[in-house]
């Protein structure tokens, strides 16, 4: 599947959607979140060229994928600065290699910005998709609702992402 791979600054009228994308998978599971917190959390990626930066996967003008680069996804451990998150396929465009395809841009993108160490936390004890892209198992620690999450961490600093 060919596809345009754009940040959210470029295509701010794209931010209810995606912000009901991350709403639906994950939001509504926190106690007291609505749809509008989730589209003021995601105002911060409305800027060019530098972090925290979301990417969008659009196939044609159909947004169909996300993925962010943040700071500190989980603040008790601060030396962990760069985090992938947000990672969405839809749900009519999964199994296309398109969450694939938005990381790779996302690392390119966080190297040419000097980022050295990217670190993400999945519910997949394995790793499943992230640890076939590259990533390692540091640990595994509680998420803050409750279930158990595998913290990874892969160097971006001067590999090829491809």
């Amino acid at each position: 599947m060919a596809c345009t791979i754009v940040p959210l600054s470029d295509r701010p009228d794209l931010l209810p959607l995606v912000a009901g994308w991350y709403f639906q998978e994950w939001g509504h599971h926190v106690p007291g979140m609505a749809l509008l917190d989730e589209q003021q959390r995601l105002e911060v990626f409305l800027q060019d060229d530098e972090l925290p930066l979301l990417l969008i996967a659009l196939d044609g003008e159909v947004p169909v994928a996300a993925a962010q680069l943040k700071f500190h996804e989980r603040t008790e451990r601060p030396e962990r600065l760069h985090w992938l998150g947000g990672v969405y396929v839809d749900p009519a465009h999964r199994g296309r290699g398109l969450a694939e395809k938005v990381i790779a841009e996302l690392l390119a993108r966080g190297r040419a910005l000097g980022v050295r160490d990217i670190y993400l936390q999945t519910e997949a004890d394995d790793g499943g998709l992230y640890r076939r892209l590259g990533w390692v198992p540091l640990e595994s620690v509680p998420h803050a609702a409750g279930m158990p999450v595998r913290i990874m961490v892969r160097s971006v600093a001067a590999d090829p992402v491809d």
